[in-house]
């Protein structure tokens, strides 16, 4: 899902003047392509010919997460349209008139970024920053927007996503509980009433919780956001049964309490790499996997306890801790979960605290 620090961000412009603020702005901040008419463009720069425009902006709307377009709304709106098809699909648009008087959030402004790239740009070229959608015209925090900055996944997205933000947006009460690994990470939570525990919400207000933990009561109206931070790492004993892999990740998670959404890479050693049964792990998880090498694993085996036997067998006295160690940054925050067949253990990466 694409948001404010996305991998593509184009930029396109119709004018000479639009030509010279797109370089301006592709001076300062992380732009992928600037695409400019032929006649404008100079050696090395993207460019289209005449006739081309419609396109070329349909292309850049189809392959990129973030476009910025410097020229009249009304073009933008007449050539994206026949394509447009989902908030949670479409990349955000921008809308910047040449002579930087506006920054338009035009299209996917949570889900997208648009909002947040809006204002990060027009702070640049100190421009006003156009934002239509409630939330930020009331300046409470969004469900959406909240949920990008951890990460997270919730369901039935945008019922839930309409149910919240427009509470939030018409002044009414929203609680929020934060699991107290994820405290710090968002610092406004305007328009949410932030509880300590969740058995102190009241049980006709709407709860947000945002927790990658299980065990919170089920009720009308509690929707759960849920961090997708953890890295499973993995060791197992050569051609072991798929029906065995997913049981230990079962009980692994209900040990920890943690929910199996929670997971967004899983981790493991080269020697492994044509184990099926991790490979059907990870595809039941709908994440991908990385393998490393012994030498790689090597590098902060002393982190964790090792076993003289998986060294003989592999090179390395520990698989599942360092590999997730690897994959996310981070040492692992369980033990290593073992069977007779399995080791598991999770680490997290870190979020950054917010930072525009």
């Amino acid at each position: 899902m694409p948001n404010s620090s996305a991998n593509q961000v184009s930029v396109i412009a119709l004018t000479q003047i639009g030509a010279a603020l797109a370089r301006k702005i592709q001076g300062q901040l992380p732009i992928s392509q600037l695409v400019l008419p032929e006649k404008y463009a100079v050696d090395g720069e993207q460019n289209f010919g005449r006739g081309q425009f419609k396109a070329t902006c349909q292309m850049l709307f189809k392959t990129s997460d973030v476009v910025i377009c410097i020229m009249a709304t009304g073009i933008v709106v007449r050539t994206i349209a026949p394509i447009i098809k989902d908030k949670t699909v479409d990349p955000a648009v921008l809308v910047i008139d040449e002579r930087a008087n506006h920054v338009i959030s035009l299209l996917s402004g949570h889900v997208g970024g648009a909002n947040a790239w809006t204002n990060r740009i027009a702070k640049l070229v100190k421009a006003d920053p156009v934002i239509t959608t409630a939330t930020d015209t009331e300046h409470v925090q969004a469900l959406d927007t909240l949920a990008q900055r951890f990460d997270g996944w919730y369901p039935d997205f945008k019922y839930a996503t309409k149910l919240i933000n427009g509470r939030l947006a018409a002044g009414d009460r929203v609680n929020i509980y934060i699991d107290s690994d994820f405290r710090g990470i968002v610092t406004d939570l305007t328009g949410f009433t932030e509880i300590n525990e969740v058995a102190d919400d009241q049980s006709d207000v709407p709860l947000v919780i945002i927790s990658d933990k299980t065990g919170y009561p089920k009720r009308q109206n509690s929707i759960q956001v849920i961090p997708r931070v953890n890295v499973l790492g993995v060791g197992c004993r050569k051609g072991i049964p798929y029906d065995a892999m997913q049981a230990a990740f079962v009980a692994f998670c209900q040990q920890h309490g943690l929910t199996w959404r929670s997971f967004y890479q899983v981790g493991s050693i080269t020697k492994k790499q044509h184990e099926n049964a991790i490979h059907y792990l990870a595809a039941t998880l709908n994440i991908p996997v990385k393998f490393y090498s012994a030498d790689n694993l090597q590098t902060v085996v002393d982190h964790y306890s090792q076993s003289a036997f998986v060294k003989k067998t592999v090179g390395v006295g520990n698989v599942a801790n360092t590999a997730a160690e690897l994959a996310s940054g981070s040492r692992t925050f369980t033990d290593r979960f073992a069977t007779d067949e399995v080791t598991l253990a999770a680490s997290r990466k870190k979020l950054k605290v917010d930072d525009f």
